[in-house]
């Protein structure tokens, strides 16, 4: 389509389908005019869809000629996006798999690095070289005093778990009364029946005493190693 400025003559060559079928406000590149210009009679008319396509917008000034007459760049094509996702993923879990068998084959010097982690490992039954040479650990330590005949008597219960895959002898267990300073005002030895905690598992031990030094304040539970 040649359009031709009113104003100047100057003529240019566009592309009918810029104008849009309500018309279009120009101007011209050379003189600067200003007009409004309409598709020619003998455009074909666009078939309606089933959503009319919003508008463009157009400013109050008019599009200038180089505007109307300037390439179209083409719509940049969809990036395939599955395969990428599919990588991301794969790489994910090759991490988190290359973590976990570090941190399984190298726990013993995660536990000489980081001895918090030791509970973890044992918690999930994964046996770890540590400070405890017995392999065992005092949990869930209870104390009751009962008064009956004006005599007091005093119980100390508790478990002991193994935290190793080996099974454990028991040794004796030393239970001591702590008064306010920290001193040990009163201590006793004590044993179970059971000869040994198997592998990941636990032993009960309960001990009492009549008549506990009133001066103590606390219970402290320690499991004897016989080679000392």
């Amino acid at each position: 389509m040649i359009l031709t400025c009113p104003s100047c003559a100057t003529r240019y060559s566009i592309d009918p389908v810029t104008i849009g079928p309500e018309g279009r406000a120009v101007k011209c590149a050379k003189c600067g005019h200003k007009w409004r210009e309409f598709q020619p009679d003998d455009m074909p008319k666009p078939v309606a869809a089933a959503e009319p396509a919003q508008p463009e917008p157009q400013p109050e000034e008019g599009l200038s000629i180089e505007q109307m007459t300037a390439p179209r760049k083409a719509p940049a094509p969809p990036q395939k996006k599955g395969k990428r996702s599919w990588i991301g993923w794969f790489l994910l879990l090759l991490l988190v798999m290359l973590l976990v068998a570090g941190a399984y084959f190298a726990r013993n010097i995660v536990v000489q690095l980081w001895p918090g982690s030791a509970p973890l490992y044992q918690s999930l039954r994964i046996d770890v070289e540590t400070r405890n040479m017995l392999g065992l650990e005092i949990h869930d330590l209870k104390t009751r005093s009962i008064l009956q005949n004006d005599v007091t008597t005093l119980t100390v219960s508790g478990i002991i778990k193994n935290v190793t895959a080996s099974p454990q002898p028991l040794p004796r267990i030393r239970i001591a009364l702590i008064d306010g300073d920290g001193q040990t005002v009163y201590s006793w030895t004590t044993t179970v029946e059971e000869p040994q905690v198997m592998p990941w598992g636990q032993v009960e031990f309960s001990s009492s005493m009549n008549q506990p030094p009133e001066e103590a304040k606390n219970v402290k539970v320690d499991l004897i190693d016989p080679e000392r």
